[in-house]
């Protein structure tokens, strides 16, 4: 079996025609089709349907289409990875969770590839309490996670380290009205539309008591959406749909533009923490990058 052929089938499904998806492959027809039923003829499973003059998929083709596109994704994955620890050498592996991957891990990047670009670098991004398990579990050399402030992680460990990289607030943010004020302006008696994190989630958690607390007190609340994925929540905030607590970092460039309005002084918001957390070690891997980021970490 030849990946050209998975390639030549997905690529038929694509086009819809055998002409288009040989011309696109670059090979005459002939060709095209003879791989076509190579492939089938490996698989012993007819993956078109030949007794219609449009081009038709088997029950079968349709039905394992998503996994060989998924196999062959994987496949070249796998090649990308091992092309570059070859090239490479080994590689510190950093967790993360989704919401310092698109806030603070850009900044530390750039960071460590201008002091250290010879030391390697795979980064791993999932929710907070995978990120945390990975890393207990030993597949992760460092763990970056936010924290709120005076309650760390692994306090009582003798075999993790910890160091503070800094500390950022959550905001509560809108989009702004004609006049740069906020869309959704706080007022007693006036409907307040919130985008809200999954109370299971670990912002959810922190800004269950006293935040949203008190705005449940004091307004009457509408919640318009709840999601654990702090993008969709400035993305919600920035199309005007409500009020959603959002890391400084991730929205800086939203507050000084004014595509986002600050909300503050009115509803609050949580200190978060930013740490990494090693597993103590100094033949590791990851133990240069651990030094860089003790002597001068990039600002939160």
């Amino acid at each position: 079996m030849k990946i050209e052929w998975i390639e030549d089938f997905l690529e038929l499904i694509d086009a819809g025609t055998f002409s288009l998806a040989a011309e696109r492959r670059h090979v005459t027809q002939p060709a095209f089709s003879r791989r076509i039923r190579q492939l089938e003829e490996w698989l012993g499973v007819a993956l078109i349907d030949r007794s219609t003059s449009r081009l038709e998929l088997t029950a079968h083709a349709r039905a394992y289409e998503p996994q060989l596109r998924e196999w062959l994704a994987r496949l070249y994955a796998m090649r990308s990875r091992l092309r570059s620890d070859a090239r490479q050498g080994p590689r510190a592996i950093l967790t993360t969770q989704h919401t310092l991957t698109v806030s603070y891990l850009p900044r530390l990047l750039r960071h460590l590839r201008h002091h250290a670009p010879e030391v390697g670098l795979q980064i791993t991004s999932s929710d907070r309490s995978q990120c945390i398990h990975d890393f207990e579990q030993g597949k992760a050399d460092l763990l970056l996670c936010s924290e709120l402030e005076g309650t760390p992680l692994f306090s009582d460990s003798d075999h993790i380290e910890r160091l503070s990289l800094g500390v950022e607030r959550l905001l509560p943010v809108c989009a702004p009205d004609h006049h740069g004020g906020p869309l959704h302006p706080v007022e007693l008696g006036q409907r307040l539309p919130l985008i809200g994190y999954d109370p299971d989630s670990f912002l959810g958690q922190a800004l269950a008591a006293p935040y949203l607390l008190e705005a449940q007190r004091h307004y009457e609340i509408e919640l318009v959406c709840e999601t654990a994925f702090t993008i969709g929540i400035r993305q919600l905030a920035l199309a005007g749909l409500g009020i959603g607590w959002l890391p400084h970092g991730l929205i800086e460039e939203d507050l000084e533009s004014g595509k986002l309005v600050s909300m503050q002084e009115t509803l609050g918001g949580p200190y978060l923490e930013v740490a990494c957390y090693r597993h103590r070690d100094e033949e590791a891997v990851a133990a240069p990058l651990w030094h860089l980021l003790e002597e001068r970490p990039p600002a939160v």
